[in-house]
């Protein structure tokens, strides 16, 4: 029998990872056994996660590590914040999985004549955004999904009900909702009622590294084997945040994939009009400090260009495309002046997106952008740096922090120009985390869970995977 291992299950929004982590006298071995994509769907003309496909394709990967003899002392899964599941009494959906970006503005415009952005703010610490799982439930209650009995379960919470049958809230991914709040840690019961959501669809609130279940009976056989469940960081932000900043020292944190956030730990949270005018937002991280940043576009204005390009050109390998356009990117004559808001709403939706990005820039600089894609991806680049440092800087004045340096995480960790860009516009130095940090994080906290560590620093310290931290 090999040595007791921890699977992570981790959902992002363009692609799904089960992934291995084994503690053995070297560190921590992390093994990616299976990827598979995350393709949304249309029902109804709605877009949609195709739940039942991802969830196979993981327990495929799951099923993986059993059939390797590996002793599983523990599986955990990760997801995107805000997205949610209705369950029924005796444990059905109610309605689609509705992906973020099928979130509509009008709700969250009605929902401030109930509660004021400010108070929604000052109360809960997350920032107004139209994909805040309270907005999507006003949609929910408006079309009358929660007029029967049912259960919200935030998507990591769901699948660890799907694993064993308990419900539940992870913390960090609830605290990405909108509805708990910073005083008092509980659900923000009398705004809640406000915004007319019944109370009775919310699962018990419960910290990071604890025990689900055993795999039910339908599972372990499909699996021949029992294997406990664990919430982890179910927030994928908080277990990217657990793998790489320790207790001691103040270090800011970019994550880029398909979104980006950037930002700090911080014991007390940002509650300030600067703080909701910056647009920082206040989530959970697993060890109870808050993470304060700001949610940024990622590498999606990037995969966008990218479709575009490839789709006009019929282009079969756009690997290369990208691998070409980020590589002719110049840093060293970067204008930081010369840049957009990635983060701009007219960039928010899928669609024509170097053409979008051109009129931004005609909008912002008063000049014309050149309609080549060499000169939209470095644009790009540009306007992440710029984006991020802002964030980082932000964040340690509103936090009174004197922060050491800066660690990006994710797959933009492997965008050479765009490290470099940042490390120009930081002024701080900056290191590349591993590009697996949410998985390795989740593996961190599952082995604090199941006992073979006493805190995240000794199962981090004990890991010593990448050679730069």
């Amino acid at each position: 029998m090999s040595p007791a291992g921890y699977v992570a299950i981790d959902l992002g929004a363009q692609s799904g990872r089960v992934l291995l982590g084994v503690f053995d006298s070297t560190g921590l071995k992390l093994q990616e056994i299976s990827r598979f994509p995350n393709s949304p769907i249309e029902i109804d003309g709605v877009l949609c996660w195709d739940g039942a496909a991802l969830f196979a394709a993981a327990m495929k990967g799951l099923a993986a590590v059993v059939a390797r003899g590996v002793d599983v002392a523990g599986v955990a899964v990760d997801t995107w914040g805000v997205d949610y599941g209705l369950i029924g009494e005796g444990g059905e959906l109610i309605a689609p999985l509705r992906h973020y970006r099928a979130a509509t503005p009008d709700v969250m415009r009605d929902a401030r004549a109930l509660v004021s952005e400010r108070e929604a703010y000052a109360r809960t610490g997350i920032d107004e955004s139209p994909i805040n799982t309270c907005f999507q439930l006003i949609r929910d209650r408006e079309l009358g999904l929660l007029d029967q009995a049912c259960t919200m379960l935030l998507t990591p919470d769901l699948w660890s009900f799907w694993l064993t049958g308990e419900t539940g809230a992870e913390r960090t991914i609830a605290s990405t909702t909108g509805m708990l709040d910073r005083a008092t840690g509980g659900w923000a019961l009398d705004l809640i009622e406000r915004w007319g959501i019944p109370s009775t669809i919310l699962p018990t609130l419960q910290p990071s590294g604890t025990f689900v279940g055993q795999t039910q009976p339908a599972i372990t056989n499909q699996l021949r084997a029992s294997i406990p469940v664990f919430r982890t960081g179910a927030h994928d932000t908080a277990s990217a945040f657990a793998a790489v900043v320790d207790s001691t020292r103040p270090t800011a944190v970019i994550s880029c994939g398909t979104w980006a956030l950037a930002g700090c730990l911080s014991v007390n949270a940002v509650l300030t009009e600067e703080g909701q005018d910056l647009g920082f937002t206040n989530e959970e991280g697993v060890d109870g400090r808050l993470l304060v940043m700001r949610n940024l576009s990622g590498t999606w204005l990037l995969d966008e260009c990218l479709r575009a390009w490839a789709a006009d050109a019929s282009i079969a390998d756009v690997t290369a495309l990208r691998n070409t356009l980020i590589h002719g990117v110049r840093t060293d004559a970067a204008d930081f002046d010369d840049v957009i808001d990635p983060g701009d709403s007219t960039l928010l939706q899928p669609g024509d997106m170097p053409e979008r990005i051109r009129t931004l820039y005609s909008q912002v600089t008063g000049r014309s952008l050149p309609n080549d894609p060499t000169h939209i991806v470095a644009l790009i680049l540009r306007s992440l740096a710029i984006a991020f440092a802002q964030a980082i800087h932000g964040a340690a004045r509103l936090t009174d922090q004197d922060l050491q340096g800066v660690v990006i995480i994710g797959g933009g960790s492997q965008i050479e120009p765009l490290v470099e860009l940042t490390q120009r516009a930081v002024g701080l130095p900056v290191r590349r985390g591993p590009v697996e940090a949410t998985g390795l994080g989740s593996v961190l906290v599952q082995s604090v869970a199941a006992g073979q560590f006493d805190s995240l620093d000794d199962a981090r310290d004990a890991a010593i995977i990448w050679g730069n931290t």
